[in-house]
């Protein structure tokens, strides 16, 4: 035992009357062999004799808190602080049972109170950094973390939550710089190579990635989330064979994981993989029986792909599982309204939007399926009381803007000035380029490695063509990145240059401070085109031109031009486009969100590629 103690019970084991130290050793032992109820034992037989004793209380704490015990836990190392009040050891532990039991202000004193009495104390600060992290303080958990370093350079834990941190913030080369850091100190670390993994991946740097994930995996088979990332990173390698091999495996040990069908579903779609597009379900079904979160997913991504019929039969079994879950309602109505079947649809919403009234895409869906029906004035009256609760929500205005168009309502032209807000850029080469040809051939070269897929994806507007995954200007790509950095001058111009009209639903949401909320790249081929569409997501959308076919110069025919204003909901001979764009080589387009946009299909031997972003006010 660490200090001495004068018994105050006069009846005391064997152990305590011969060697109370040793049976503290003993105790410590049997913790160490993972004999917990033996070392528990002890500990209390030591406490009865030892009350006040802050070394037991600590231990006993601690033990107990590894059985969920949380109460007693915190009673306990309460009162070895109270015993020992200048222990930072003891502050620090309390911090860690008050954690979990999920009280963070009180832990985040005690872990405090632990720095202040003992500041070169790194344990602590990595454990008031994990604390700070789960409270969404990541300035400050940083900053605990790089302090813990700072103490303990070769602290594997803290350095690669420092990487972990750092991959947040997209500082990639600094990230992949701390796991090597955390491995140089610890070649075993499994978080290490994880991270490691995880961040070549998003530096493109496939090979190195899967070997570390491949490390990673050796030194714990059983983790599913290197399993996950392993498939992630063969996913966006490009090498769909795998990718799909490695999804079904993640699949087999958590069958009923719903993105992980997600995934595999939409790339075995992109992929060309008929015979695996949806099987998955079937599958989960054998092995787990109906679940409703699945049945939801299938039907969702069989009303994207116009399987209606098909949505309808598995979405009417999940609501039978759970008839008052409203996602599952809204689903089938969607199914329903999908087939055309429009005053069947409409009991079928009103059901969903009673069972989740805070939930907008029912009254959205409703709205627009009210529009296809030639229903518009209903369809502003469900629309404009949606957009009054979501006032941020770009398909709700889309379609209010659809209704004042076919109501002939004034009010259309104002929301809609095409010639205000739709603004084009000529962007010259960035320096060390002869001319904007050179540079977007550079840039659609890095672009091409990246189409990695034969067709497009499930969830997005592009037919006869190829969409990028994950986040294009996370990548460091050369090109891409200095393509990134003079596309964020022209939006900070565009955003500058936006009138002061604080009662437009664009302008309200005005802030000169943006990030990207997406980007991606798309490549049409002959045929190609981007179906009328809105971008859900974002405040201001765009098209970037980096690679062209000759057709697109043409300006009687508009071969892949860019069309604003016509809907997807096929509202009649009125649902037109209003404003075409010409593309060019190096042009950016930028407008609001909540426009209707799309292209002319084209037909040529070359593709058409582009990148396009969403902006969101910071």
């Amino acid at each position: 035992m660490t200090e001495s103690s004068t018994p105050t019970h006069a009846s005391t084991s064997a152990a305590e009357k011969t060697d109370p130290v040793a049976a503290f050793k003993q105790a410590e032992l049997f913790e160490a062999g993972g004999r917990d109820p033996e070392a528990e034992q002890l500990y209390r037989s030591l406490l009865r004799a030892f009350p006040t004793h802050s070394a037991v209380l600590h231990n006993l704490a601690l033990l107990v808190r590894r059985r969920e015990d949380l109460v007693e836990a915190e009673a306990l190392m309460r009162r070895a602080v109270n015993n020992s009040p200048q222990e930072a050891f003891f502050y620090s532990s309390l911090g860690a049972v008050l954690r979990s039991a999920g009280k963070i202000s009180e832990a985040e004193s005690a872990f405090r109170e632990a720095i202040r009495l003992r500041p070169e104390f790194p344990d602590v600060h990595y454990n008031l950094g994990l604390l700070l992290e789960a409270n969404g303080a990541v300035d400050d958990a940083l900053a605990a973390h790089r302090e813990a370093t700072r103490l303990k350079p070769d602290f594997a834990e803290a350095l690669t939550r420092v990487a972990a941190l750092l991959n947040d913030r997209g500082l990639l080369d600094q990230a992949l710089e701390s796991t090597e850091s955390a491995l140089h100190a610890e070649p075993d670390f499994f978080d290490a190579h994880y991270y490691r993994g995880w961040i070549l991946s998003r530096l493109s740097r496939y090979d190195e990635a899967l070997d570390a994930l491949a490390r990673a995996s050796t030194l714990r088979p059983a983790s599913f989330e290197a399993a996950l990332a392993t498939a992630n990173a063969l996913r966006d390698a490009g090498r769909s064979e795998q990718a799909l091999a490695a999804y079904w495996q993640v699949l087999e040990r958590r069958p009923g994981r719903v993105a992980t069908h997600i995934e595999l579903n939409h790339l075995a779609w992109m992929s060309g993989r008929t015979d695996l597009h949806l099987r998955s379900f079937a599958h989960a079904r054998e092995k787990m029986g109906d679940d409703f979160d699945l049945m939801v997913v299938e039907g969702a991504i069989r009303n994207r792909t116009e399987d209606y019929a098909g949505a309808e039969q598995i979405l009417r079994r999940a609501v039978q599982l759970a008839p008052s879950r409203a996602i599952g309602i809204g689903s089938l109505a969607r199914a329903v309204a999908g087939q055309r079947r429009f005053d069947e649809s409409y009991p079928i919403f009103a059901a969903a939007i009673s069972a989740d009234p805070g939930d907008a895409g029912h009254r959205r869906e409703l709205g627009l399926t009210l529009l296809r029906a030639g229903r518009p004035a209903e369809a502003l009256r469900v629309l404009q009381q949606a957009l009054a609760a979501y006032p941020q929500d770009t398909l709700l205005l889309a379609g209010i803007s659809a209704a004042f168009r076919e109501l002939g309502d004034p009010r259309y032209e104002r929301l809609v000035e095409f010639k205000k807000y739709v603004k084009i850029y000529d962007i010259p080469a960035p320096e060390g380029y002869r001319d904007v040809a050179e540079f977007n051939a550079v840039l659609a070269a890095e672009l091409d490695r990246l189409h990695t897929s034969r067709r497009e994806p499930i969830d997005q507007s592009l037919s006869g063509g190829t969409q990028t995954t994950g986040r294009l200007f996370d990548l460091q790509s050369p090109a891409i990145v200095q393509i990134r950095a003079q596309i964020e001058a022209v939006v900070a111009n565009y955003i500058y240059t936006l009138p002061d009209e604080p009662d437009h639903p664009m302008l309200q949401r005005r802030a000169h401070a943006f990030a990207f909320a997406g980007a991606w790249s798309c490549k049409l081929r002959s045929g190609g085109k981007h179906n009328n569409h809105v971008h859900h997501e974002g405040w201001i959308s765009s098209a970037y031109y980096v690679r062209l076919p000759e057709a697109s110069g043409d300006d009687d025919s508009r071969d892949g031009w860019l069309t604003l204003g016509q809907t997807n909901l096929g509202l009649g001979q009125a649902d037109v486009p209003e404003m075409f764009v010409k593309p060019i080589v190096g042009r950016l387009v930028l407008f609001p969100s909540f426009y209707w946009h799309g292209t002319v299909p084209f037909a040529s031997d070359s593709d058409r590629m582009t990148i396009a972003f969403d902006v969101v006010p910071a």
